[in-house]
């Protein structure tokens, strides 16, 4: 199968400064997908310009999916990926922002690859990637 490279016409905003892994797999991760497939990235701390962007991660204190925000750094944050993995209360882990978009778009990106997947194969696909590659 051959994946469509036509890139998007959105743009992906994360923060300015030092590289991190977080931000740059989340960039990875939403440019596997068809609406942000190689879209262009703008790195910067202002406000102002990240209000025009299409999707924005790890910047901005806000994490808010209805408007495609997906920060973690804002005080009070708590998100975690479920409710457990079975035989747990719970994780301990919070979610990162590569997390938060792995939570809103994991099954899409795994879509994207494999789209004659079945639900149920899907389901355990995405659990498993989240446990092994991001938790």
């Amino acid at each position: 199968m051959k994946i469509d490279d036509t890139p998007s016409d959105k743009v992906i905003g994360t923060h300015s400064g030092s590289f991190q892994a977080d931000e740059a797999m989340g960039v990875w991760m939403l440019r596997q997908i068809p609406d942000y497939r190689n879209s262009k990235v703008v790195r910067t701390r202002d406000l102002k310009v990240l209000d025009t962007l299409d999707i924005v991660i790890d910047v901005g204190g806000v994490y808010d999916h209805s408007k495609l925000r997906y920060d973690h750094h804002q005080r009070g944050y708590d998100e975690r990926f479920d409710e457990g993995k079975e035989g747990t209360d719970g994780r301990c882990t919070k979610l990162s922002a590569s997390g938060l978009v792995y939570r809103h778009y994991g099954k899409d990106i795994i879509r994207a690859y494999y789209p004659s997947l079945l639900e149920e194969h899907l389901d355990l696909s995405y659990n498993k990637i989240y446990n092994s590659l991001l938790e």
